[in-house]
């Protein structure tokens, strides 16, 4: 007897299960029971106990009945919760009929969690919507040439709203001890803060701060501070294009030069300068992501003498977390202290174009969904 009666539980809990549930009918006639845990344009997710979250079809469902209040999101108009049934191509819910394919319909948890992603949205703090990476390069050669060079590199960008934020920095560090005399190659560091503000959907002021230093430049720091006027002449998923002019102001403080002319003393020179940039960002491929920023200093104190800063690189995701990055950016000053050549092409004496090309792995972040 024990036994029939244990049976008859079973069944009975098996039944009011399955009359608990809610039910999704397709078009192909199949019918599905489980809990409904939100749907969109695309797709409808059905939990169920024998495999997990389904993903259906949202224009394969036909009809949709709950067992337990949803929530019932229209396009247009205040959400509505209640128990759902569908009849004739609209959701009935709380005594109001709305039309199937115009609702989201979430449960209480994805409720709950699209809220607080409307409220991040709509009032996003600081420390959302950050996208970056951070790499490290290390390059070491023993025997006969024995050489060490580092390089690290970094950015970080947040888009929020109308709201543009970019950092980054680049370094460089090398020495030998192949040859007399031994010590530093290169020891350069460059780095940067912009932001920009959209004012229509095509216009956007910006501001901006750069900072340089570059040890055999004799350039212990740079310091530029300014802004402008940008146009996107494009915007979309896959990159964008944009354009700006505007001014900065160029504090340049340089250390004492010792060279076989004589003995330089430190000294610090500002100027007024112009600035014309270009900069783009572009998937050009599946996962291939380009990116250049190209940026011009007529200098208006000294008329005639200018700047070029240009920044490139290409990455390639590795991981969700890791990427493969090379990068190169160069720093062109026209006006070097005594002893110092405009151009890295002449070899006979050191030259105030700072060039700093880096490749390996970084690590990246992204703060845009949760």
């Amino acid at each position: 007897m024990l036994s029939d009666l244990t049976r008859l539980g079973v069944a009975l809990c098996l039944v009011c299960a399955a009359a608990s549930a809610d039910q999704v009918t397709l078009k192909n006639g199949d019918r599905l029971t489980g809990k409904i845990v939100t749907t969109d344009d695309k797709k409808l997710i059905l939990k169920t106990d024998y495999a997990g979250d389904v993903s259906l079809d949202r224009a394969a469902v036909i009809s949709i009945v709950s067992d337990e209040a949803l929530n019932v999101t229209p396009k247009t108009g205040p959400m509505v919760s209640g128990k759902v049934e569908t009849a004739g191509g609209n959701i009935q819910v709380g005594g109001q009929s709305i039309a199937i394919s115009d609702a989201y319909i979430r449960d209480a948890a994805s409720q709950k969690a699209w809220e607080r992603e409307q409220e991040r949205l709509n009032h996003p703090k600081l420390n959302d919507f950050w996208t970056g990476s951070f790499g490290f390069n290390l390059a070491n050669a023993s025997g006969n040439a024995r050489t060490t060079a580092i390089g690290t590199n970094g950015n970080a960008a947040r888009i929020a709203g109308k709201n543009k934020m970019q950092l980054y920095f680049n370094q460089v560090y090398a020495k030998q001890s192949t040859t007399v005399p031994y010590g530093v190659t290169a020891n350069a560091i460059h780095g940067g803060f912009r932001m920009d503000r959209d004012i229509t959907k095509k216009l956007f002021v910006f501001g901006t701060t750069d900072f340089d230093y570059d040890q055999f430049l004799s350039l212990d720091l740079r310091s530029v501070f300014g802004g402008g006027l940008g146009y996107h002449i494009f915007k979309n998923d896959k990159g964008y294009w944009d354009l700006g002019v505007g001014g900065v102001w160029n504090r340049e403080k340089f250390g004492e030069i010792v060279s076989s002319s004589g003995r330089q003393p430190a000294f610090v020179r500002n100027s007024g300068e112009i600035l014309i940039s270009e900069e783009s960002s572009y998937k050009l491929l599946a996962k291939l992501i380009w990116f250049q920023r190209a940026q011009f200093f007529p200098n208006l104190t000294n008329h005639g003498e200018y700047r070029f800063n240009f920044d490139t690189n290409a990455t390639v995701p590795v991981l969700k977390w890791l990427e493969w990055n090379i990068g190169y950016s160069n720093r062109y000053l026209s006006n070097p202290p005594a002893g110092f050549c405009g151009s890295d092409l002449a070899s006979t004496t050191r030259c105030a174009s700072d060039s700093l090309l880096t490749t390996g792995v970084r690590l990246s972040f992204d703060q845009t969904k949760r």
